[in-house]
């Protein structure tokens, strides 16, 4: 075979990336709240988090309610 057969094998096979599994709510959760501390301002954390396909919603932490006194 030569180098212009169109049944020689590749020179240059792409790459086979590894399975990424979506992460867990945990995870995003993780990402909001770290996308939110280091952005420069609303602006930038707002596009950052449409960027990544995350919603401001997923970094809100559950809080025990308080109890009646």
């Amino acid at each position: 075979m030569n180098a212009h057969s169109p049944t020689a094998p590749t020179q240059n096979p792409q790459p086979s990336l590894p399975r990424v599994d979506e992460p867990n709510d945990e995870q995003r959760r993780r990402a909001v709240r770290a996308i939110a501390s280091a952005a420069r301002d609303a602006e930038d954390c707002a596009m950052l988090l449409d960027a990544l396909g995350l919603d401001p919603e997923e970094g809100r932490t559950n809080l025990p309610s308080q109890r009646d006194q």
